[in-house]
């Protein structure tokens, strides 16, 4: 027998959730490019300021290992007990959450400011770079604690299906980093000119605003969740569902940043040139990947939710239609990427050797797009079961067994060099798409227990 559709249509309700969420990430990608793009016009120090930043953010990345992996139980949990009408459950997951999260900033804090300089000496950084990254990630990850609960707090909401106030907070941090950043980069009458300090800076007063936004919201709310003051702050049973749901997320991470890492170093080997045309690239990435991140959040809504409400066929039907959406945008972003390349590159450098570099890039990696937006439409689908072991195996065979590997010999063992390097991104992303599509249409996940 048929299952009887309810609520609103499937395609309205991935729009609905998604539209929400890739401008919040728009927002939030916007940011930390206006950092690479102030840093990029300091005279004298521009190639080695943006190689800086650019490695200093990929260290921070690593603190998203512990992020993802609490708030993908977050949200896989909310999601079922929305879906389920349990709202007083919903709140309990939400402070248990933000909990954890608080505790495991402190020794992500520790590790960003002791670890800075080795981590760029380690990636045979040049001394500028040292010189200028190493204060910027150890500013930065003082504000670790800021940024994991605003992460958490956005997850919890999301799960729970409002995608909006993400979206204002989101805003009012992007306009508090820019007004931040004008002012500590250049400097004005009252503050002397810091460069990428300033830009450090900037950003972590633009996370603590974040941050506290969140918790008022949480405080006071009527809505969809809130955080009571009252009650145990701890409660085991549910932290242990949290992370067993979690753990293989975050595991995915680490494979997967540390594969990114390896990656990266071979991009070093090539100059500082390179390395800056391959920040500035990333950067171009982060915006083309914003419609799978918003399709993502909106498969793993609308999958929990609809199987916390025993609807399992709808579940899986929302998966698929965002993974149509998120192919179909995700196309056109990256043929609109390819043609501007040029153009894009000179938003952020003038040095002729970089934006050649980086218009290779950008045009190699435009073509592994689509997948990725399969990619992410399917892994968000599964998360939203709380099947994140899968995902975790897909990653790993993408990022160990193809890139990391096809990269070495495509850059160094034939005459490819760095284009080698970057080819074997797109021949892993491909292979990702298609490994977890075959899985999610064989189904097993609908049977996953959280």
């Amino acid at each position: 027998m048929a299952e009887p559709e309810a609520g609103p249509s499937i395609p309205s309700s991935v729009v609905r959730l998604a539209a929400p969420v890739m401008v919040a990430n728009l927002l939030q990608t916007l940011a930390v490019t206006v950092d690479l793009a102030m840093v990029g016009s300091l005279p004298g120090v521009a190639a080695d300021a943006v190689a800086a930043v650019g490695l200093g953010s990929q260290f921070i990345f690593l603190f998203f290992v512990m992020m993802i992996g609490v708030s993908s139980g977050t949200i896989a949990l909310v999601a079922r007990a929305t879906g389920a009408g349990d709202r007083p459950h919903a709140d309990a997951v939400l402070k248990q959450s933000l909990a954890l999260g608080a505790v495991l900033s402190i020794p992500l804090t520790l590790a960003g400011i002791g670890l800075a300089r080795p981590f760029l000496v380690a990636f045979g950084a040049e001394p500028g770079v040292v010189e200028l990254g190493t204060p910027y990630i150890q500013i930065v990850s003082l504000s670790t604690g800021f940024l994991f609960l605003s992460f958490l707090g956005s997850a919890a909401l999301r799960g729970a299906g409002d995608t909006i106030t993400p979206l204002w907070i989101g805003g009012l941090v992007n306009l508090v980093n820019f007004v931040a950043n004008v002012n500590l980069i250049y400097g004005n009458p009252f503050v002397r000119p810091l460069g990428v300090a300033g830009a450090a800076i900037g950003t972590s007063l633009a996370y603590g605003v974040g941050c506290v936004t969140y918790l008022v919201l949480f405080l006071r709310m009527r809505g969809r969740l809130r955080l009571h003051r009252a009650g145990s702050w701890f409660d085991a049973a549910l932290v242990h569902r949290i992370l067993r749901i979690g753990w293989p997320a975050a595991l995915e991470q680490v494979l997967f940043q540390s594969a990114l890492f390896v990656w990266i170093a071979m991009v070093v080997v090539f100059g500082t040139e390179i390395l800056a045309a391959h920040q500035i690239g990333l950067r171009v990435q982060m915006f083309a990947f914003m419609p799978g991140f918003g399709f993502a959040i909106a498969a793993t809504a609308l999958v929990g939710q609809n199987l916390g409400a025993k609807r399992p066929e709808r579940a899986e039907a929302s998966g698929w239609e965002a993974a149509r959406w998120s192919v179909g945008i995700m196309g056109t972003t990256a043929l609109g990427i390819f043609l501007a390349a040029p153009w894009l590159a000179r938003v952020f450098i003038a040095d002729p050797e970089v934006i050649d570099w980086t218009v290779t890039f950008i045009r190699i990696h435009a073509t592994s797009i689509p997948a990725v937006g399969l990619f992410f439409a399917i892994d968000g689908a599964l998360r939203g079961a709380g099947d994140t072991k899968f995902p975790l195996l897909a990653s790993m065979t993408g990022t160990w067994g193809v890139r990391v590997p096809l990269s070495f010999v495509l850059g160094f063992l034939l005459p490819f060099g760095i284009v080698g390097v970057w080819v074997a991104l797109v021949v892993e992303y491909w292979v990702r798409a298609t490994i977890i599509t075959t899985y999610y249409r064989r189904g097993r996940w609908k049977a996953t227990k959280v």
